[in-house]
């Protein structure tokens, strides 16, 4: 891959998805929107199970949101301007011409995972013990979600319904999410072994023990390895539909 090549397009695609607003609004709006509404919710109710959950939660909704969403409504917004096949006429090569594409979508999505950190380290003067975990957890679930919207545009013949394509992931990354919080009672140990491997249960377990002070961070990861290798599955299921799915050619 060309690293200018992949600025030039990212930097193009970045102005294009500010003039965008229904991709602009999923990817830069909703998700901080809904991630204050959670730090609100917890500064109420001071969660006892620790901010983790409440980190879960919002982590996971700017997946589903900037990561998938935004990732499928911007792919096939490109691919039906032929903007995509417009540029696998020129000299990039087809993985230069993804990674600049994508470039705003992943930037985005890793910038709002560092902004609701920095809100409840602010808020609610909560700062992650195991910081390691989260960036795997932020990383992995990049993919998982960027990958997984890419899939979609397959299923999506317009820019508006692979964005309605892309919800139902959102609605089972918070969904899962969720599901695991219910088994919360006794710490991270609750999580049932089909709530810790689904993607939202993972990103659930993984964000407690990334806020557990009582465990050093050895322990920690120990216990965290089979949340985190459930996580790079999913993230492997990702990429791996992103490369069975994806057309570039528009859909009839």
């Amino acid at each position: 891959m060309n690293v200018r090549e992949i600025a030039a397009i990212s930097g193009a695609e970045a102005r294009l998805l500010v003039r965008n607003t229904a991709v602009a609004v999923a990817a830069l709006v909703m998700p901080l929107v809904i991630a204050g509404m959670f730090v609100v919710s917890g500064l109420q109710q001071s969660p006892p199970d620790g901010w983790g959950y409440v980190v879960a939660l919002m982590l996971v909704t700017v997946f589903g949101m900037s990561g998938c969403i935004s990732a499928a409504g911007t792919l096939t917004y490109r691919r039906d301007e032929l903007y995509l096949k417009r540029l696998r006429c020129s000299q990039s090569s087809d993985a230069t011409i993804l990674a600049g594409v994508l470039a705003p979508a992943v930037v985005v999505t890793i910038a709002q995972c560092a902004i609701v950190l920095a809100i409840i380290g602010i808020a609610a003067s909560s700062l992650p013990a195991h910081p390691p975990l989260l960036v795997a957890v932020i990383v992995l679930g990049t993919v998982m979600s960027v990958g997984l919207g890419m899939a979609t545009t397959g299923f999506s013949s317009s820019g508006e319904q692979a964005q309605t394509v892309a919800t139902p992931v959102f609605f089972v990354l918070i969904g899962t999410a969720i599901w695991a919080g219910m088994s919360l009672g006794d710490g991270p140990d609750g999580l049932s072994p089909v709530q810790a491997l689904s993607p939202g249960g993972a990103v659930v377990q993984l964000a407690q023990l990334s806020y557990d002070t009582g465990i050093a961070l050895s322990a920690a990861v120990a216990e965290a390895l089979p949340s985190l290798a459930a996580l790079a599955g999913w993230a492997v299921v990702g990429a791996g539909a992103a490369r069975r799915y994806f057309r570039w050619e528009p859909r009839a």
